[in-house]
C-alpha cells in the first residue's frame, strides 16, 4: 500500500513492531509475513532494501532475492521505477551555493569527487555530488577575466577543467579542476572559432569540445584551446 515513502515507513513500523514483541523468540514468522505482506515492498529501491530490508532480517532468503532482483530490473529499465531526490543543491540568494536563476548543469567525476555545476545569472556554482555542499563559485558581472555577462552552457573535460559559454561576451571561459581561472576564447564574429551567442557546450569522447553556436546557426567542433 502507497507509494515509496509510505512503504519505507511502514517497514520500519514492522521492524519495531517485531523488536517490540520479543523478535523470533516470541513472534512467528506467520505473524511477520502477514504484517509485511501488506506492504508493496516492490516499491522500494535497492538503496532501499540494502540499508533497510535486508538487515532487519524479518524478510526471508527467497523473498529478498525476489526484491532484489525485481529493483535491479527497474533501475535498469526504469519502467514504472518511482524517483525521490537524494539530495538538493542550493536555494534562493546571492551567496556562495545561492540561486537567482538555475540554468543549465553539468556533472563531471566518480563516487565521492563527483562534482555538478550549476549555471546562475552571472556565476557558476559547483556542488559535491554526495554531500551537498558547495566546493566553488566562479564569475561575476563583467567582461573581465573569468566574468560573465550571460552564462549558458557548462562543460567538464577529461580533466575536470570546467568550461563556460558566455552569450552575451561571445566567448568560452575556462577554469581549473580548483575553480580559478585559467583562459578564454573567442570573439564576436562569424570565422573559425568565433562565435554569436554561444550556447550549449558538450565534449566528446576524444577531448573535442563541440559548441553551439546559436548566432551563426552552425554547430563547431574545436581542440580544447577552442582551435580547429
Amino acid at each position: 500500500l502507497g507509494g515509496r515513502k509510505v512503504v519505507r515507513e511502514g517497514f520500519k513500523f514492522a521492524e519495531r513492531w517485531f523488536l517490540a514483541n520479543g523478535g523470533w523468540g516470541s513472534v512467528s514468522r506467520e505473524s511477520v509475513g502477514s504484517v509485511t505482506g501488506e506492504l508493496d515492498l516492490e516499491k522500494l529501491s535497492l538503496k532501499d532494501l540494502k540499508e533497510t530490508v535486508a538487515p532487519s532480517g524479518i524478510v526471508d532468503d527467497r523473498r529478498m532475492v525476489e526484491l532484489f532482483c525485481g529493483a535491479a530490473r527497474a533501475s535498469s529499465s526504469g519502467g514504472g521505477a518511482q524517483y525521490e531526490a537524494s539530495v538538493s543543491f542550493g536555494s534562493e540568494g546571492t551567496g556562495p551555493g545561492q540561486f537567482q536563476s538555475v540554468g543549465r548543469v553539468a556533472v563531471h567525476g566518480e563516487g565521492s569527487d563527483q562534482r555538478v555545476a550549476a549555471v546562475d545569472e552571472f556565476r557558476v556554482n559547483v556542488f559535491n555530488v554526495c554531500s551537498g555542499e558547495c566546493v566553488w563559485s566562479v564569475g561575476s558581472e563583467g567582461d573581465g577575466p573569468g566574468q560573465f555577462q550571460n552564462p549558458n552552457g557548462v562543460a567538464f573535460n577529461q580533466r575536470g577543467e570546467m568550461y563556460v559559454s558566455d552569450w552575451s561576451n561571445h566567448r568560452i571561459s575556462v577554469f581549473d579542476a580548483s575553480g580559478s581561472y585559467v583562459r578564454s576564447f573567442g570573439e564576436k564574429g562569424g570565422g573559425e572559432g568565433q562565435f554569436v551567442g554561444p550556447l550549449g557546450l558538450a565534449f566528446t569522447a576524444g577531448g573535442e569540445l563541440v559548441v553551439a553556436d546559436s548566432g551563426n546557426h552552425r554547430v563547431q567542433v574545436l581542440r580544447e584551446d577552442g582551435t580547429f
